[in-house]
């Protein structure tokens, strides 16, 4: 039987809590949106090296979208566009 779960951030397996350690800082709490957000995309752009920066970009704020950390957060929200 398995008892791990998926990081509510990022969506990696981890064996406890809610947040994995690479979606934390020192204390244990969930990164800045603005840090995870770049972490991401430079995570995407290493496995994805060939698809435009816009398109990475785009597939990284759907991603989070799904993801409990952030889903309501207002930069990933549609009508935010060009506003912010």
């Amino acid at each position: 039987m398995n008892n791990s779960s998926e990081c509510q951030s990022c969506g990696m397996t981890i064996d406890s809590g809610i947040y994995c350690t690479y979606c934390t800082d020192e204390a244990g709490q969930l990164q800045p949106f603005e840090e995870r957000y770049e972490r991401m995309l430079q995570w995407a752009f290493s496995e994805n090296p060939d698809v435009p920066k816009n398109v990475v970009e785009k597939e990284t704020r759907a991603y989070m979208r799904k993801m409990p950390a952030w889903r309501d957060h207002p930069k990933l929200q549609p009508h935010t566009g060009e506003e912010g």
